[in-house]
């Protein structure tokens, strides 16, 4: 929910989002965390402790994995991929290294799927790390509003697109709600 509120929020007030059409995609919902679900940060970290798992790799009992999490930004990402170049022919103009970029996708989420998202960017897409920032930075948990830009080349071949190159702008950027 909150999710939805912060992209619709982004779209009244950014007058790059003049214009376009929000689309909500049911796989990129909020991480599912089972019997952690509404709980504490800290006591998610305490049950990962007392499993004697790693955070945020754990999953708690009933909880989505992070192959679960994975496989949906699979098939969210290639499916995107259609849709985003299918009805997208307006230029953007976003900054932070960007501009001129011709289709643009503004993806709001939680801060658990966010590392997800990070770690299948980096390890299954290979993706280079921004300079200054390591894996530990990079596969933490996104702050509450958190961004991270990533450009991604997409080529046509044939009847579909795929993707040719892919850069990480920033990540984890919390400076705009300070």
């Amino acid at each position: 929910m909150f999710c939805l509120q912060t992209a619709e929020k982004i779209m009244q007030h950014n007058s790059s989002c003049l214009g376009l059409q929000m689309v909500c995609d049911p796989l990129l919902k909020e991480k599912s965390f089972g019997v952690a679900e509404g709980g504490r940060v800290q006591d998610l970290r305490a049950m990962a402790e007392a499993a004697g798992q790693s955070f945020p790799g754990f999953t708690p009992p009933g909880g989505e994995t992070q192959e679960q999490v994975r496989l949906s930004l699979n098939i969210t990402f290639y499916l995107s991929f259609s849709c985003f170049f299918s009805f997208s022919s307006f230029l953007g103009g976003a900054d932070d290294g960007v501009r001129g970029t011709p289709v643009h996708a503004l993806v709001v989420t939680h801060g658990a799927y966010m590392c997800v998202a990070a770690r299948y960017i980096v390890e299954e897409l290979r993706c280079r790390l921004p300079p200054g920032v390591d894996e530990v930075r990079m596969f933490s948990l996104s702050p509450n509003a958190g961004l991270c830009r990533f450009t991604l080349d997409i080529i046509k071949q044939g009847n579909r697109f795929v993707l040719s190159g892919i850069r990480c702008v920033f990540v984890h950027r919390a400076q705009h709600v300070q």
